[in-house]
Formats: structure tokens, C-alpha cells, sequence
């Protein structure tokens, strides 16, 4: 089967993450090797997104927010690819290159631009859609998460993607209209 080629430059984590994303794609990878990243690096990144574009796939977890929080900073407006915790987890593992690739190919499919200039949801509006402060408030986060394709996250980081992602008041229900919540 011949492999997806994907025209983007992808970010994720590290070599084992490259090397998995390599066994099921065509694709040039570059690594941040973890949280510290370089200001060389962070350049490289803001060169290839002027080029060719950008996907950020870092793992779901604490370190893959960070990375991903900070060339969202660095670089800007670029496109996202998540997976599930689950779909990532082997053993007491959680990464990248302990995912399917058939995950994988769907998780660049339906990589995700994050506009960080926008606000499509104020504070307010998503109090009232019950995002935050209730009871079942993460579950209807995590659905979110799911349905639009960003990491799962707290309250203020949700926020922050929505708006990202120019998500309104109007596709937020959409989305938990559809959940068993």
C-alpha cells in the first residue's frame, strides 16, 4: 500500500514519534526534542510554516501541551493533529509512536488550523454552555475534544482552542447535542 504523502512539515516530540509517523506516512518530520526547545528550532519552525505549513503532533499529555502551547506562541496560526490518550497508550506509556497508524493517517486527515487571533466564544457563552464549574463539565469538554480534534484539556485551555478553531456558540451545541451527556 502506498503510503499518504502529506506536503506540511509535521512537529512532534521525538525520534520514536518520527520513526513511528515515517512507518505511515510520507511526510518531512522534524523533532523538538521535548520541552526545551531552541530559538534555532522555534525559527526553523516559523520558516516551514511560511513554506510549506505546519502540523503540530505532540503526545496527549502534559509535555505535548507545553510543546504545543509554545510554537503556538512562537510561530502562530498553524494546523493541529490529536489523538486520544487511549489511541496512545501502551502500557503505562502514553505517545505517539504507540499508536495505530491507522489512527495516525486519521489524525492528519483532519488536522486542525488554530486561529490564535480570533474570539468566536466569549467567557460567557461558554460558562453557559456548561463547560466549566458544573458537574459534567470535563466530560462535555472531553466530547468537544473529540468532536473537533484537539487534545483533551481544562477549562481555560478548551476555551482557548475553540476560539482557536473560530468555534461558536452554535457548533458547540451542535457537537453535545450528538453526546449521551
Amino acid at each position: 500500500m502506498k503510503k499518504q504523502k502529506i506536503q506540511e512539515v509535521i512537529v512532534v516530540e521525538g525520534k520514536h514519534d518520527r520513526e513511528k509517523l515515517l512507518q505511515c506516512i510520507d511526510a518531512d518530520i522534524i523533532t523538538s526534542s521535548g520541552t526545551h526547545m531552541s530559538q534555532e528550532f522555534l525559527a526553523l519552525c516559523r520558516q516551514f510554516h511560511k513554506e510549506r505549513g505546519l502540523i503540530v503532533f505532540t503526545d496527549p499529555d502534559g509535555p505535548g501541551e507545553m510543546i504545543r502551547r509554545r510554537i503556538i506562541e512562537e510561530v502562530g496560526t498553524t494546523k493541529h493533529a490529536s489523538l486520544h490518550v487511549l489511541q496512545t497508550k501502551k502500557k503505562q506509556k502514553v505517545g505517539i509512536e504507540h499508536a495505530d497508524c491507522e489512527d495516525i493517517v486519521s489524525a492528519l486527515q483532519e488536522a486542525a488550523t488554530f486561529d490564535v487571533a480570533t474570539e468566536s466564544l466569549s467567557w460567557h457563552e461558554f460558562v453557559d454552555l456548561g463547560l466549566t464549574g458544573g458537574s459534567n463539565a470535563q466530560m462535555r469538554r472531553d466530547w468537544l475534544s473529540e468532536s473537533f480534534k484537539f487534545p483533551k484539556s481544562n477549562a481555560k485551555t478548551t476555551f482557548k482552542y475553540l476560539n482557536m478553531m473560530n468555534k461558536t456558540v452554535a457548533d458547540c451545541q451542535a457537537a453535545l447535542k450528538e453526546s449521551t451527556l
